[in-house]
């Protein structure tokens, strides 16, 4: 328990008038979720006009005046308690010969905002996938721009908000592309898919993408048996279909052509494509109906050859994509193609292939065909859940994740796997169970160009993820890969332009203001963070304007609304306006008794750099989470109700610099 004597003899002045503060208490004995002090007004003496962003409350012990609230003036008297709303200018005046007395406590509440969202709405379950990487390579830049970042930037901000989420990824270990990128190293196909995919996971960390799960198919507890479980039961309950068919043959190989062995023309759209499924349209082919086709090992025309192959027919499940896709949530682009389809004859899926790399087929007379790898993607999304599940301790089952509608499951690929999985994804989780929980949010990205053309390895034309995560910050690599995201058409990366940027906005702007903000701090309050006095004029109106562009980059962050590129510009606008605010301040330090002001206008500086680190923390994970720990917070982040000011006295000790330049000599030979 303690005490605190009510003493006229250490009143203070403030707001024109003669007051005691009681809470927080001043020697910081305990902390209250409220601020409370009482006042003498003689009379004919008026309070100053104020207003502020807390809602308060006065209760007359003495005496009789007039309150103004706005626009409204009332009379009150003793026993009179007089709510005060957010934002609202008010005084107090007494009327009377005596003094008038009076106790106040103001708190901060949720604001009383028109149409403001809560930030946090409950939490919820999430399930978040990174269509798996090929391990015929490493991750370059333009990989790392589209579903890992994504993927990553998503689950942050999700969890951000105290919301339960899991963020599965892995190696497609049985693509075709594998066994041919062995044959150009001279390698096994089991050693080039490890090494790879080993790479991988390296590149992902140095980027701070953390997936909760990455599966290696050839390494894992569950991946092959429940793969071949889920293919024997559909073929068992008769949704796969047994057709003999004509396929491509090249004689001088002694293989048979599919996926990354054929290159064609497209059918569809008559641009070069591999088989089974076009990158520029995004429509999957038969191989055979390639045009001009020829082997990609050794230039030759093909010839055909007839053989027995197991399909899946897309066309039973045309009814029920249809309506999958009124309540599925993706981009236009990916709606054309959806459409598109559904409009013309859903055509009948290869699902094996002569092959010997790959799952096996498990249906007698099959032995010398694999499941097709895209196929197989389907039930390895089950099967990495359960992988999950046991890797993390889970309580939950499959079911809990696949069989709930409570559970949010969320997609991320580029637009060229999209047809995967948009229509046959779908459609083989439908037949294998009509109950099943679909994804409800697809998230897609356009290619990524390097200097105006198309990435490409064999051509050395690319910048890798490892080499400029090495010679530049992970937070600035995603910060600019997030600025020039590909979200709905082609954007393009230059070393020149991620110099640029980079130096502009991270380095002029924010590291300046940044920087600025740490010298005034240190030498007008060394006592830690001012309290906000007064919030009216054009400090509401910054105020305001500030949590406009918070309230812009939530709807940037959700999932149905995603754009890390407008994350970025929002938050570039956010230190651009507060660097305009601080700048107009300084004109106001020469004039006296301009404390309370002074008090306002580091508080709402304070205010804007605490939502510059809770929000940029999903793109720039180190720097968020150094800046809100400069600001004087050791508890973790996380976004709750609402985003309030920083407490007064609070120690606040901001770094020179934040961001380092890229390294020279990496610039220079990739510019």
């Amino acid at each position: 328990m303690h005490i605190e004597k009510i003493n006229p003899q250490i009143f203070t002045n403030e707001y024109d008038i003669m007051c005691q503060r009681l809470f927080p208490h001043s020697n910081k004995l305990y902390d209250s979720p409220f601020g409370a002090m009482w006042g003498i007004i003689e009379p004919g003496e008026i309070s100053k006009i104020h207003g502020h962003h807390e809602a308060e409350t006065f209760i007359i012990f003495k005496g009789e005046g007039i309150v103004k609230v706005g626009k409204k003036e009332e009379p009150v008297t003793q026993g009179d308690a007089i709510f005060i709303p957010p934002f609202e200018e008010h005084s107090l005046k007494n009327t009377s010969d005596e003094n008038l007395i009076f106790f106040t406590i103001w708190w901060e509440n949720t604001f009383s905002k028109k149409n403001s969202k809560k930030l946090n709405s409950g939490k919820k379950k999430y399930l978040i996938t990174a269509t798996p990487p090929t391990p015929n390579g490493d991750l370059h830049v333009g990989h790392l721009s589209g579903p890992y970042t994504g993927a990553d930037i998503l689950t942050r901000y999700l969890k951000l908000k105290g919301n339960e989420v899991f963020y599965m990824s892995g190696a497609d270990d049985h693509q075709s592309y594998v066994p041919f990128k062995a044959g150009q190293l001279e390698k096994s196909p089991r050693e080039t898919a490890d090494h790879f995919a080993n790479e991988i996971e390296k590149t992902l960390r140095l980027a701070k993408i953390n997936p909760d799960i990455f599966v290696k198919p050839h390494f894992s507890t569950f991946h092959i048996e429940f793969v071949k479980e889920f293919f024997e039961k559909l073929w068992n309950e008769g949704k796969l279909v047994e057709k003999e068919v004509d396929i491509l043959f090249c004689k001088q190989c002694d293989k048979h052509l599919y996926e990354a062995y054929v290159r064609g023309n497209c059918p569809h759209c008559n641009e070069l494509s591999d088989g089974n499924a076009c990158e520029k349209c995004g429509r999957p082919n038969l191989c055979i109906d390639l045009l001009n086709p020829t082997c990609k090992c050794c230039g030759s025309e093909p010839e055909k050859s007839k053989i027995k192959q197991l399909f899946f027919p897309l066309s039973n499940y045309k009814t029920q994509l249809k309506q999958y896709y009124k309540e599925l949530k993706i981009g236009p682009h990916l709606t054309a193609l959806c459409e598109r389809m559904l409009d013309e004859d859903l055509p009948d899926i290869p699902i094996s292939h002569i092959s010997d790399w790959g799952i096996p087929v498990p249906v007698e007379g099959y032995e010398n065909q694999t499941i097709y790898v895209w196929f197989e993607m389907a039930p390895g999304y089950l099967s990495a859940t359960n992988e999950l599940i046991q890797d993390k301790n889970l309580s939950y089952t499959l079911r809990d994740f696949w069989n709930n509608q409570d559970t949010t499951i969320i997609n991320f690929f580029g637009y060229d796997n999209g047809y995967f999985h948009s229509v046959l994804f779908p459609a083989i989780w439908l037949a294998y169970s009509e109950d099943i929980t679909l994804p409800k949010t697809m998230i897609t990205n356009e290619f990524y160009q390097l200097e105006g053309l198309k990435f490409s390895t064999s051509r050395g034309h690319a910048v890798w993820g490892k080499e400029l995560l090495e010679n530049a910050s992970h937070d600035v690599v995603r910060y600019y890969l997030s600025y020039s995201r590909p979200e709905t058409v082609e954007t393009n990366f230059t070393m020149e332009e991620f110099n640029h940027i980079v130096d502009t906005n991270l380095n002029q702007e924010w590291e300046s203001w940044l920087h600025d903000l740490k010298c005034r701090l240190e030498a007008e309050f060394p006592n830690g963070a001012p309290e906000l006095e007064t919030l009216s004029g054009n400090y509401l109106m910054f105020y305001q304007h500030v949590n406009r562009i918070m309230n812009e980059i939530m709807n940037a962050y959700e999932p149905n609304t995603f754009s890390p590129q407008k994350v970025v510009r929002l938050l570039n606008e956010l230190v651009r306006i507060v660097k305009k605010f601080s700048a107009g301040e300084e004109f106001l330090t020469v004039l006296k008794n301009n404390q309370q002001r002074r008090n306002t206008a580091i508080a709402l500086e304070l205010y804007t750099a605490k939502i510059l680190a809770l929000f940029s923390s999903p793109i720039m994970p180190t720097f968020g989470k150094m800046l809100w720990g400069d600001l004087g917070f050791n508890i973790e982040m996380q976004l709750d109700e609402e985003v309030n000011f920083l407490p007064a006295g609070q120690k606040v000790n901001l770094q020179k610099n934040y961001f380092s330049k890229t390294n020279d000599s990496f610039y220079l030979q990739n510019i």
